[in-house]
């Protein structure tokens, strides 16, 4: 079958349609097909004419594509798969793919399910002061490809929250922990620590409030397996793994305000929806699930200030 791409002017008040172009596209197959003629858009007609020619599908849907898909795919490994075969299979790097899931090993298992970047690079959330500009300098990328890629304004706008995908960025060398500053249990607080670790990031975006942008969450480090224990009493909402947060739990406390915990490596045994915790309770564990650049705990409270704020980066905390 050839198919024959024909554009048609129509001229208003009249039955003329006038043929203008004729495009042929064909392959091959030994079997005639019915005449059939597809609506393609305004004015375009797409008709097959009977021939031994065939063209499939897939090279139909290639040659009307507009422009490339920069979306990222969600895969779910099958049996017997590692981690090079499937980046030889999307065409990107083995880095790029552990990157994009925080993955410390490149070791997978049938049924595990990994993002696939469109192109070698990675992930990053934009957050509060950031530019196009800081981000490409940060992960040694060009700005210009940041912009075309994920489809900026030509100023290379940018928002708190924006989720970018940075071509052939490389994560930065991690730097030494700053030596502790101070070493504080919140004093006159109604929340304890939920976690003793290292103050690594301070006020950055935790949600949005009436179209308002809140920075009211905070990073703890400490080695993987630290245990993170509930800042006040209440009733554990959440406890689920989603992007960006990977394993997190969110706990309502009696004073109406909202407490979640991010990145956790694992929930604690008998964790769950609807339990009453008290407070100091081990409620997980730290980890960097989720979308983190290592072990440690994002720590938001909603509906109150985030005691940790007023802490400088480097400070240890302890329950």
């Amino acid at each position: 079958m050839v198919l024959v791409a024909v554009y048609l002017s129509v001229n208003k008040g009249s039955d003329r349609i006038t043929a203008v172009n004729q495009t042929n596209l064909i392959n091959i197959e030994s079997s005639l097909q019915p005449v059939t003629s597809i609506i393609t858009g305004e004015n375009k007609v797409l008709t097959a004419i009977s021939s031994p020619l065939f063209i499939s599908s897939q090279t139909l849907g290639s040659i009307f594509e507009d422009e490339k898909d920069n979306s990222i795919i969600k895969y779910t490994v099958k049996r017997g798969e590692t981690i090079n075969q499937i980046a030889g299979e999307f065409g990107i790097s083995v880095e790029t793919i552990l990157l994009a899931n925080e993955l410390s090993s490149s070791t997978v298992r049938e049924g595990d399910e990994l993002m696939i970047l469109p192109v070698d690079g990675l992930l990053h959330m934009v957050e509060s002061g950031e530019t196009v500009e800081k981000i490409a300098k940060k992960y040694s990328a060009d700005s210009g490809n940041i912009i075309e890629f994920n489809r900026l304004s030509s100023e290379g706008e940018v928002f708190v929250g924006d989720i970018l995908i940075i071509p052939d960025g490389k994560m930065p060398k991690q730097s030494q922990t700053a030596a502790p500053v101070a070493q504080v249990t919140l004093p006159d607080s109604y929340f304890i620590s939920p976690a003793t670790g290292i103050i690594t990031q301070g006020a950055h975006f935790s949600h949005i409030v009436n179209g308002y942008r809140q920075y009211n969450a905070a990073d703890i480090a400490n080695t993987l397996g630290t245990p993170i224990v509930a800042v006040a009493g209440g009733t554990i909402q959440i406890v689920k793994t989603v992007w960006p947060y990977g394993n997190y739990i969110t706990i309502l406390h009696p004073n109406g305000v909202v407490t979640l915990y991010g990145h956790l490596n694992s929930f604690a045994k008998d964790i769950y929806s609807g339990k009453t915790v008290s407070q100091g309770e081990i409620i997980g564990y730290m980890g960097s699930t989720g979308y983190s650049t290592g072990s440690h705990l994002h720590f938001e409270v909603r509906g109150a200030a985030n005691p940790l704020l007023k802490y400088r980066v480097g400070t240890r905390v302890v329950y």
